[in-house]
């Protein structure tokens, strides 16, 4: 018996898709797990961790919503909230549609400690390392699935909006402290060291949208500082720097970190936000294209497309599933063809159960997959 299940550990191990994404012979071909760590409320509107909340709280962001909670309410809820929103057999379903890697977002409560001496993590429910761990080390191994940790709320707020949990709503200080951009190294090293030895783990992705008056010196040298830190503890894992997120072109951070290993450039791209003139026939022929003219001729380090989604503007509806699955198909191609892959924004979302082509949410890819409206 023992020798059997050495071997099953073995093809486990030489089997799993995360080296070959890693290494760069594979690409990633994914799906965040949004919602899960740190809620938005549009997405997840029907998690118990809403109810009776006034809609003032609904575009406060985590940090705003456990404020209200208080923790003799919100942490059985968020307890509830982490236990449903994901489970095995979202991993299983997707790995069932071709899906190779997970992004999962994450806030820098999730560490459970603050060795800068703040208590900001305080005010969120505790406990929801465990459901990471239960993710990286028994669902992600089963279903051959590689996990992307990204960091998508730091503390002070990298860029003040509901998704990075803001203490003060629309106002981001992560760049005005230094003990805030040390709290976040201190996450990155941990998570890096923590799931070192995962064969699931493919890295960790180190800021998420960083705007607001995040300025490009501060973020630059958190970037090196963290890799420098994560690399010296002999981890070669897959780091993610995210430029500003108005600068996520060919033009900025185009010569940074050449010299470091398994360093991707992470971009969102979604063609809405600046596309919003833009009809139809303009986005297959501009938008889809100058997407594709960007990745064709940056320089630097492999590109990963961390965000994307097929939702377009109401002057871009692509109505017919016949020109809905033919304007998807086009824009996969093209994000395909990013040196490090893609994961899609999102796998799912409250209510997205229909399967009426003219109620579709191209936000849940979940949703797409299921009726036919898409493949990866």
């Amino acid at each position: 018996m023992k020798i059997i299940f050495l071997c099953l550990m073995m093809t486990l191990v030489f089997c799993h898709i995360q080296p070959d994404i890693r290494s760069g012979k594979v690409k990633s071909k994914g799906v965040n797990l949004g919602g899960w760590f740190v809620v938005e409320h549009w997405m997840t509107s029907s998690s118990v961790i809403w109810e009776g909340v006034p809609e003032y709280y609904h575009g406060y962001g985590e940090y705003g919503l456990m404020s209200y909670l208080g923790h003799s309410v919100g942490d059985a809820r968020f307890e509830k909230h982490r236990q449903e929103w994901i489970t095995e057999q979202d991993i299983a379903e997707l790995a069932s549609y071709g899906i190779n890697t997970v992004r999962v977002s994450v806030g820098f409560w999730i560490a459970g400690f603050d060795k800068t001496g703040g208590s900001d993590w305080k005010i969120f429910a505790p406990n929801g390392l465990k459901y990471l761990d239960q993710l990286i080390k028994n669902w992600a191994v089963k279903h051959n699935v590689a996990v992307l940790v990204q960091i998508h709320a730091a503390k002070g707020s990298q860029n003040g909006l509901d998704h990075s949990a803001p203490p003060v709503p629309g106002q981001s200080y992560w760049a005005q402290y230094p003990e805030n951009v040390r709290n976040t190294v201190d996450l990155a090293v941990f998570l890096a060291e923590r799931y070192k030895q995962e064969i699931a783990f493919l890295g960790v992705g180190l800021l998420n949208e960083p705007s607001g008056t995040t300025d490009e010196a501060t973020l630059k040298q958190y970037y090196l500082t963290a890799i420098s830190e994560i690399r010296a503890t002999g981890n070669d894992c897959i780091l993610t720097v995210a430029p500003l997120l108005y600068e996520q072109d060919p033009d900025h951070f185009n010569d940074f970190a050449l010299k470091e290993p398994h360093v991707w450039q992470e971009w969102h791209k979604y063609l809405i936000w600046g596309y919003e003139d833009m009809n139809e026939e303009q986005i297959l022929n501009i938008g889809i294209p100058g997407v594709q003219n960007q990745l064709d001729i940056w320089k630097g380090n492999p590109i990963f497309i961390g965000e994307w989604s097929i939702a377009t503007t109401d002057n871009a509806p692509f109505a017919s599933k016949e020109s809905f699955k033919s304007f998807g198909d086009k824009y996969r191609d093209t994000i395909t063809s990013a040196k490090g892959g893609w994961t899609y924004w999102t796998w799912k979302t409250s209510y997205d159960e229909t399967q009426d082509i003219s109620q579709r949410n191209a936000w849940s890819l979940r949703q797409l997959l299921r009726n036919g409206w898409f493949t990866v």
